[in-house]
């Protein structure tokens, strides 16, 4: 008997994180099982919503800046904010040459980028010929709660609705020098997240589709979900993105790199195309120790402290490690739209 509680004590032993992480994830995925029957809204109202969703299809030139990270062909959604005006996230349609809408009723009709901001992520579009469009309002995305349906509302030419949940509002550090401090990460997964609006029960948005998150939950715990940009980041901003095509204030200073954290260390990944860091003379491989002799070791803080720095054009001192020496750059900052290749579509 001794042997046979001692195997079952070896088995449970081996398989104990599994039972853990099943448990985990259990706990996380419990208010789910409960989603279908809390619907919250009606189905004919949640079928006028979908009157205000897009699809967006885009050509971006050979020669853009963004052409070899993002392609040359991008798709996705957008959903209509008032009669000229259709928000989306900006990386389907950033340099593009060649803008389709389609509505949902199967017409397609040409558009225009005519704002974008890195900062938040946001762009937007316009058709070119004049056409009356249904818009939704923006709603607040202070004010979720984690037991709140929500819906994500892609394009029907793009892929299916779905409900979801909120289940953290943590910082987002991304590699093309991007940081949120409190994007919408929800579950379950959309496929068809890119540009989609994420809505309440009220049809109001609350944010915009913008990556495949595998960690949605809890971070280095497997929940597959997505993040969505918040909508209050754009109220500051729409006027400007409106009359100027770009953001007037707050502008972020881009030094031109791309790079990852590993073990405490900020690799440079890529080095932009005679952008600032190009030009300055830093190269992919090398290891990012200090910013103005500030020590940085995680992609937010570096961020932050170049962005500390002031407002595009102001010079940054980089420290690198290279090859096991110390070499210092001196970085001359630009605002990120003056980099990009501009279109007839703005």
């Amino acid at each position: 008997m001794r042997p046979i509680f001692n195997a079952i004590m070896i088995i449970l032993k081996k398989h104990l994180v599994k039972f853990k992480l099943i448990f985990v994830l259990f706990i996380i995925l419990l208010p789910f099982f409960s989603i279908a029957k809390d619907t919250s809204i009606d189905k004919d109202k949640l079928q006028l919503y979908f009157d205000s969703v897009v699809s967006i299809d885009s050509i971006i030139p050979e020669n853009a800046r963004t052409a070899k990270s993002l392609g040359t062909v991008r798709q996705g959604s957008g959903v209509i904010i008032d009669n000229q005006t259709i928000l989306t996230i900006g990386y389907i349609v950033l340099e593009a040459k060649k803008i389709t809408i389609g509505l949902r009723n199967g017409k397609k009709i040409p558009g225009r980028l005519y704002g974008y901001d890195h900062t938040s992520g946001f762009g937007i579009i316009s058709p070119i010929i004049s056409t009356e469009l249904k818009s939704l309002k923006l709603g607040d995305s202070n004010k979720i709660g984690l037991d709140e349906p929500l819906y994500i509302l892609p394009s029907p030419f793009k892929g299916s609705g779905s409900v979801a949940k909120m289940v953290s509002r943590r910082p987002f550090a991304g590699w093309w020098e991007y940081y949120l401090d409190k994007p919408i990460y929800t579950l379950p997964t959309n496929q068809s997240w890119a540009g989609s609006p994420l809505i309440n029960s009220n049809g109001e948005i609350l944010g915009i589709g913008s990556l495949f998150i595998a960690d949605a939950a809890t971070p280095g715990i497997m929940s597959p979900g997505n993040m969505f940009v918040p909508i209050n980041l754009l109220k500051p901003i729409l006027k400007d993105l409106k009359k100027y095509g770009r953001r007037k204030s707050n502008i972020k200073p881009y030094i031109g790199l791309s790079s990852q954290e590993n073990n405490g260390k900020i690799i440079v990944t890529r080095v932009s195309q005679d952008g600032p860091s190009y030009i300055a003379g830093i190269k992919a491989n090398d290891i990012i120790t200090s910013v103005n002799g500030n020590l940085v070791k995680n992609l937010k803080n570096f961020y932050k402290t170049v962005w500390s720095t002031g407002n595009s054009g102001v010079s940054i001192n980089i420290s690198v490690e290279r090859n096991g020496k110390e070499l210092d750059f001196k970085v001359k900052s630009v605002d990120r739209m003056d980099y990009f290749i501009k279109n007839n579509s703005y």
